[in-house]
């Protein structure tokens, strides 16, 4: 009997990975970051023609006309909207959208600013309000039709994506 009982709490003990020798036990429970639902349901844009490095057209960004949704830019396209102004007929469009505010710099934050639509020798002819969300390794951008046709946000690369993480560790 008292084999048995030394059996079940050493199974006890390997199951539950609790340290009986400590004079104090303590529970840590890690609660994995929860996304906004938009990190996880979103339009996929990969088109390297709106690249702010492709030669400009008369492409429209018509994926808008049913309303404004969530995307998220990857590929040939670039992964941000462009954060500097543009030059007109780049984009694989005339008037060329990009993002005037301030990217959100911690995970899970959203922000809102500005798209500017250069036109001519204006880089901020037009403009539309976004929300851009920090997803952890990318950003969503909740997008809208453009205000005129033959316009379109443009995208490019940057070199590095900046953000912050904060976990959170609960005692018991």
């Amino acid at each position: 009997m008292i084999r048995q009982n030394r059996l079940v709490f050493l199974l006890c003990q390997l199951l539950l990975c609790i340290d009986f020798t400590a004079a104090q036990f303590t529970q840590t429970t890690v609660i994995p970051s929860i996304l906004p639902s938009q990190c996880y349901d979103y339009t996929t844009i990969t088109d390297g023609s709106r690249n702010v490095n492709a030669v400009g057209s008369t492409n429209c960004d018509t994926i808008f006309l049913s309303g404004s949704r969530w995307v998220r830019f990857m590929g040939d396209s670039g992964t941000q909207l462009s954060t500097t102004p543009t030059d007109p007929n780049q984009c694989g469009t005339q008037v060329t959208g990009w993002y005037s505010g301030l990217m959100p710099a911690v995970t899970q934050t959203v922000t809102n600013g500005q798209v500017c639509f250069s036109w001519h020798s204006n880089s901020c002819t037009w403009s539309n309000t976004i929300s851009v969300t920090n997803c952890g390794s990318f950003y969503v951008y909740e997008l809208s039709m453009p205000p005129v046709c033959a316009a379109r946000y443009c995208t490019n690369t940057p070199s590095i994506l900046q953000t912050t993480t904060t976990t959170r560790n609960i005692l018991k």
